[in-house]
């Protein structure tokens, strides 16, 4: 996981934006981290959520 997340901040220059989605599911974020580096987009959970869900995470009603 830690070359993983440094070839991303090579790659971009932020490290992967991880918020706890996938905390339960390892693998799952770990696939996801390096399909985000092999399409050269930067990795970031908080994108994934709707936009409804970016609001309750904001004002700390969403937990993972």
């Amino acid at each position: 996981m830690e070359d993983l997340i440094k070839e991303h901040l090579d790659k971009f220059g932020v490290e992967p934006k991880v918020i706890g989605m996938f905390w339960s599911e390892p693998d799952l974020l770990i696939d996801g981290i390096a399909n985000a580096i092999d399409k050269g987009e930067p990795y970031d959970e908080y994108m994934m959520l709707s936009a409804e869900d970016r609001k309750a995470y904001d004002q700390g009603k969403l937990f993972f």
